[in-house]
């Protein structure tokens, strides 16, 4: 095992720039190695191999369009720009991260030599995937962040896999939405700007976070800023990096803007982008938000019920000067979870006063609260620290609170929220978006909770299943529709579970084959599971 002088060594090593030695890095290397890959295997195996919102469909066809040189796409959650094209209004850093991703959707598509209708299936399928991968790199900046704060590896990791599986990120994993890819952002900025502090370079992960997070959407903007507040008080060198992080930022949208609309500063978004939008009455939209039965995000993620516990650790700043494991890339965490809690205050204040206000607070087409997605990561450093030396009876609760996610997640990821809106009627809109009493009851009455409503169908289509009344899908226009099949499946799905193998099934794929190939989806899981756990064990035994 590691001694003091080990530890002293590691820590000397890594503020002087240098790697930390070998025998400190190589547990924690592991379990960051084997984190995100069993991460990426379930929502691999859970994916629902399909693009279907208005916004991801947009997004993909942006990315599709870029490969061919342009970037006016189909019409349809489009505006038209001043040469007559069509534009999205989704900002142009998910689709541009993505290319690599769709251009080898459309290469293998090309070579199936399957028919325009199939070949867009296709892509869809195989882009759906991009943010299992965004979600699963998110997890493991999650783990070495907490670690950096101090936490010990157990509290650690299950704070990590609670953030991945107890929260909406799970759901959010499945589609191709930009809030894991902004929750990527804040995080990395957030870790950045508190590693500065201490490690040399640190700042260079907070300018990567901020070119993240403010290309994936600009009203990020505001958000990005609170998370590297941390480094007020450095010398103005060391904000070089996130102020390149934020130049490039804005010269992309400046340039994208540009070629859209003529103009730098149009951003697509029109009133939404102006004070006239910003008319929900501020506790209304807090409660919203926060509390209600449709949208609150102590509902969506349970486990933040434990954050007031860690706030208090955070600001006491309890971290050891080296954890009983052994501080990663030897770093001192005194002082560290104070620093933190500053950005994570700030970031939250801002996204709670900046959406509770928004004329669309409720961020709907989605599940849950969509708009403090991004804001989950930041949460659940707190989590981390509450999880760490619990008693009995916050073991207890612990074990009650994830309980509570997991069941708020299976049905969020058994069910596409889609076929939920349809069958509560809230989809097809029949009200604007700004009138009061738009999805109403979904939002506010406890009875048509969506977590209930997911609850309710995947209940009865598990009942038609095991009955032998799987849905059977005829794609006989599967290029007719924004959903890539026609009303008629579009009906027949409302009956169905939201995973790309029961997908293939329903189309008539050999049940045989795909079931062959989502049990070696499983084997692989449980297999980087095991690693994962070896990995763990030999770092809180130590070397």
């Amino acid at each position: 095992m590691s001694g003091p002088d080990d530890r002293a060594a590691a820590a000397k090593g890594a503020l002087a720039g240098a790697p930390a030695p070998r025998r400190a890095a190589a547990p924690m290397a592991q379990v960051l190695r084997w984190l995100p890959i069993f991460a990426f295997l379930v929502f691999a195996l859970s994916g629902g191999g399909r693009v279907a919102g208005s916004d991801e469909v947009t997004m993909l066809e942006l990315a599709r369009a870029i490969l061919r040189g342009h970037v006016d796409v189909p019409v349809g959650a489009t505006l038209d720009g001043p040469d007559g094209r069509h534009y999205t209004k989704n900002a142009a850093g998910q689709a541009v991260l993505s290319l690599p991703l769709v251009a080898a959707a459309e290469g293998a598509a090309l070579l199936a030599r399957f028919d325009e209708g199939r070949r867009r299936l296709a892509v869809r399928f195989i882009t759906s995937f991009f943010n299992a991968v965004v979600t699963a790199l998110l997890l493991a900046a999650f783990y070495l962040f907490a670690r950096m704060l101090g936490t010990g590896s157990g509290p650690a990791l299950l704070a990590s896999l609670m953030l991945g599986f107890t929260t909406p990120l799970w759901p959010y994993a499945k589609s191709f939405m930009a809030e894991p890819l902004q929750a990527l952002g804040l995080l990395l900025t957030l870790l950045g700007a508190t590693a500065a502090r201490k490690l040399p370079k640190g700042e260079a992960i907070a300018g990567l976070g901020i070119l993240l997070a403010v290309s994936a959407k600009l009203s990020m903007l505001p958000l990005a800023l609170a998370c590297v507040s941390p480094m007020i008080g450095l010398r103005f060198r060391r904000w070089l990096s996130p102020l390149q992080g934020l130049i490039l930022a804005l010269a992309g949208h400046a340039i994208y803007n540009w070629v859209r609309f003529g103009t730098p500063f149009e951003t697509g978004y029109g009133a939404q982008a102006s004070a006239s939008a910003f008319t929900t009455p501020l506790l209304v939209g807090l409660y919203g938000l926060l509390l209600s039965s449709g949208k609150g995000v102590m509902w969506f993620a349970p486990a933040l019920w434990l954050a007031p516990i860690g706030w208090r650790k955070m600001r006491r700043d309890p971290a050891p000067p080296a954890p009983r494991e052994g501080a990663p890339l030897g770093w001192n965490s005194t002082g560290a979870a104070r620093v933190a809690s500053r950005g994570i205050a700030a970031a939250w204040a801002v996204g709670l006063y900046l959406y509770a206000r928004f004329q669309h607070w409720a961020g709907d087409g989605s599940f849950g609260p969509r708009y403090l997605i991004p804001l989950l990561p930041l949460a659940f450093l707190m989590v981390a620290l509450a999880l760490e030396g619990a008693t009995r009876a916050r073991r207890f609760a612990i074990a009650v609170l994830i309980a509570a996610g997991l069941f708020v997640q299976i049905g969020g990821v058994s069910i596409y929220f889609g076929a939920q809106m349809r069958e509560a009627g809230d989809y097809p809109y029949t009200l604007a978006l700004d009138d009061p009493r738009f999805m109403n009851e979904s939002h506010w009455n406890p009875a048509f909770s969506p977590i209930a409503g997911h609850w309710k169908m995947l209940i009865r289509n598990l009942g038609e299943h095991v009955r032998g009344d799987a849905p059977r899908l005829d794609l006989a226009n599967p290029a007719g529709s924004r959903l890539g099949v026609d009303e008629a499946d579009q009906a027949r799905l409302l009956h169905g579970f939201d995973f790309w193998w029961t997908y293939l099934i329903y189309a008539g794929f050999p049940p045989g084959p795909v079931a062959a190939v989502a049990l070696l989806l499983a084997g692989l899981a449980a297999f980087a599971a095991s690693k994962l756990w070896r990995a763990y064990r030999l770092e809180t035994r130590g070397p």
